[in-house]
């Protein structure tokens, strides 16, 4: 079973390169070839009291968040970086992940798939920072020095 993990492609991470949509773009096609069994996505949301706002200072989609402009099969609505619980995911899937932002969020399930032992590539190229590329760039330096086979 081969699973597309799409982590927080949400317009309100979008800036001008054109990213976001060559993304979004990759995620359609995907989906128009059936190149995977099951498109699994996350939406981040923001609260008043969350550690985003405590920590960071980050006020943003605190009221909401748009609606993703992509069909899913599951839909995770998160307060964090990762996710707590990833038993919904198969144990002999192969899940591709993609997404905004790739030194935080992508890291961060990235990271948890390696801990919990699932089967896992991050797809590079259609993974980006909503701070820009050299915020991506870092990301990728950070996950190719911890799991250098698992970037591709």
């Amino acid at each position: 079973m081969k699973i597309l993990f799409v982590v927080d492609l949400q317009r309100e991470f979008a800036d001008n390169d054109g990213k976001y949509e060559e993304i979004l773009n990759f995620v359609h096609t995907s989906t128009a070839n059936k190149d995977y069994n099951k498109i699994i996505a996350t939406k981040c949301k923001n609260k008043q009291n969350s550690n985003f706002v405590r920590y960071s200072n980050w006020f943003d989609l605190i009221d909401d968040a748009s609606d993703l402009d992509f069909e899913a099969d599951m839909v995770i609505e998160k307060i964090s970086y990762g996710l707590l619980d990833y038993s919904f995911l198969p144990r002999n899937a192969e899940i591709d992940i993609i997404g905004f932002n790739t030194g935080a969020c992508v890291l961060k399930v990235a990271l948890d798939l390696f801990d919990r032992d699932y089967n896992f590539k991050v797809l590079s190229k259609y993974c980006y920072s909503s701070n820009g590329l050299e915020h991506h760039k870092h990301g990728l330096w950070t996950l190719t020095n911890l799991m250098e086979n698992a970037v591709i």
